[in-house]
């Protein structure tokens, strides 16, 4: 598990030093470096499964496309290197150093001796190893077809391979359909207490019905692809028609992969998901950080970057009623220093009851705003 991690020289950040908790939650107004976080942890793993990490920090890839080198040095550092360095709980820190080129066209940084990249160490660690998912802002929708991929699923045990887009989600579901979730505790309240179907669909769909009641989930192969349609109970105990996916609430289908991601991680995962709020109602965003802090509870590290005061107010209810402990979480609101446009990063402090003492300003302040605005205060 990450517990620290530094970037400096890199797009906004001259330097900076992130405490990373299990769960850590990055937010603040757009372009103010939270998804270069992120991108810094993407270009490790994409350089290594893409077999580059001897050779330097690979730019383009499947994970992540940063651009050219002359897009990433930080405009207010004096240096000519991009550095990462990340500690861990229970195994070695890992310090990378890559040269920023002279052909600022280039799409690698070349590494400098001293960085490890021994393939049979690294893939001891979650970030490089098949402990990982990446759910990106722009991850699939309702789609018509679901396409499916042996190699990516069954073998790397990954949903997304372009980007974060959660593609192969739906094959990802209906392959490990009939296997048991891996962390017992992660099980719906309703099925805990009822028949004990740990299975990964049953799983699934007991928390999709949390953000749409009384839903059921349909898989039905199309050939070599696979088509996604849900139902729904009525309380006449009767079930409505198939409906297809494009038919059906867009914020189910967007919300489905981050359910598969969770239930079927291992103790010791990471899961990055960006925007984990987009299309979900307010009180199936309370759902799904209750869901997230009892994975972060029982091992499982989240890092989530979002626009949501209910995703962030879901992980101080979780501390207020004891899911998770403040020690687990991380929050960071960032801001720019507009003299020498860098990143600030504010970590903020919580209290044992999931209060937050001293927010910045700027922190989720509009509903205050407006309200005042409203009542004519």
């Amino acid at each position: 598990m990450i517990t620290n991690l530094t970037i400096s020289n890199f797009k906004l950040h001259d330097y900076t030093d992130l405490d990373i908790k299990g769960l850590t939650i990055l937010t603040g107004m757009n372009g103010m470096g939270k998804s270069t976080v992120i991108q810094s942890l993407l270009l490790l793993r994409q350089s290594f499964m893409m077999n580059d990490l001897e050779a330097g920090l690979n730019l383009k890839g499947d994970l992540c496309d940063a651009g050219t080198s002359g897009e990433l040095a930080c405009q207010a550092s004096n240096e000519h290197t991009l550095e990462i360095d990340m500690k861990f709980n229970g195994q070695d820190d890992l310090r990378y150093v890559f040269n920023y080129p002279h052909d600022i066209l280039d799409t690698l940084l070349p590494g400098v001796p001293g960085n490890i990249i021994d393939k049979s160490r690294l893939s001891k660690y979650s970030l490089f190893n098949e402990n990982f998912q990446y759910l990106s802002a722009f991850r699939f929708g309702p789609q018509k077809i679901y396409n499916r991929d042996t190699s990516l699923v069954v073998t790397k045990k990954q949903i997304s391979k372009i980007m974060g887009q959660c593609e192969y989600a739906v094959h990802f579901l209906e392959q490990y359909k009939n296997k048991e979730i891996p962390i017992k505790e992660l099980a719906f309240e309703e099925n805990r207490k009822e028949n004990e179907d740990y299975r990964l669909k049953e799983q699934v769909e007991g928390w999709l019905r949390l953000i749409s009641p009384n839903i059921k989930i349909f898989i039905e192969y199309v050939g070599e692809d696979l088509k996604l349609k849900y139902k729904f109970n009525r309380e006449e105990n009767t079930i409505t028609e198939e409906i297809s996916a494009l038919n059906t609430g867009f914020g189910i289908t967007y919300v489905l992969p981050i359910l598969v991601a969770i239930l079927s991680a291992q103790k010791d995962s990471i899961i990055i998901i960006e925007n984990p709020e987009a299309h979900i109602h307010p009180k199936g965003q309370a759902e799904l950080m209750k869901l997230i802090s009892m994975a972060v509870a029982n091992g499982i590290q989240v890092i989530i970057e979002t626009h949501s005061d209910h995703i962030i107010n879901g992980s101080l209810v979780a501390v207020n009623k004891g899911l998770i402990i403040p020690e687990m979480l991380s929050i960071y609101f960032f801001d720019r220093d507009e003299h020498t446009h860098t990143a600030i990063s504010h970590h903020l402090d919580i209290s044992q009851s999931g209060h937050i003492r001293r927010p910045p300003q700027g922190f989720f302040d509009q509903i205050d705003i407006d309200l005042k605005t409203i009542m004519g205060f």
